[in-house]
């Protein structure tokens, strides 16, 4: 067996016959790198076959209320719904609420989907959107401020 400088051994002719020695390293290595692979497509790519959306349309929605009471009762309303969201909405490409971290009472909601139709023509009209607004109303929650804007991407980054 040959000596390296820093003292580890050299494979010998025996070591590589033996099939553990080198097939499962490799399985392994294969599967970490199909993983990554995986894991690293973008969002918009994997919720539309592989295809970078041009042009997705944005809708960001700012909240303040007055209580934290209020606030976690929107969250817990709207849990359901961006489930429902992630499972059944191929082409909304994102849509996640958060939290202020210097303003604990404002929240943002930031919608993402592939076309303006995909926000007003099936997510609007989802029976589980339209359960979520009726919800909302009937918390009657107390708001500080609303804000909400619509946005096209200029596809000059990466989202």
């Amino acid at each position: 067996m040959q000596k390296l400088r820093s003292g580890r051994a050299l494979a010998t002719l025996e070591t590589l016959e033996d099939p553990f020695i080198w097939v499962v390293p490799a399985f392994v290595a294969v599967t970490a790198a199909a993983g990554a692979y995986l894991l690293g497509k973008s969002t918009s790519e994997s919720r539309t076959s592989g295809k970078k959306v041009k042009k997705a349309f944005l809708l960001v929605i700012t909240h303040e209320y007055k209580n934290i009471r209020d606030r976690d009762v929107f969250l817990s309303l709207f849990e359901p719904l961006a489930k429902y969201v992630v499972q059944h909405e191929p082409e909304t490409l994102g849509y996640e609420v958060a939290i202020s971290d210097k303003t604990p009472l404002k929240i943002l909601i930031f919608e993402r989907y592939t076309s303006k139709a995909a926000l007003t023509d099936v997510h609007q009209n989802s029976a589980p959107f339209k359960k979520f607004k009726q919800a909302l109303e009937a918390a009657n929650l107390e708001f500080a401020s609303k804000t909400g804007e619509s946005y096209i991407e200029c596809d000059m980054g990466c989202m």
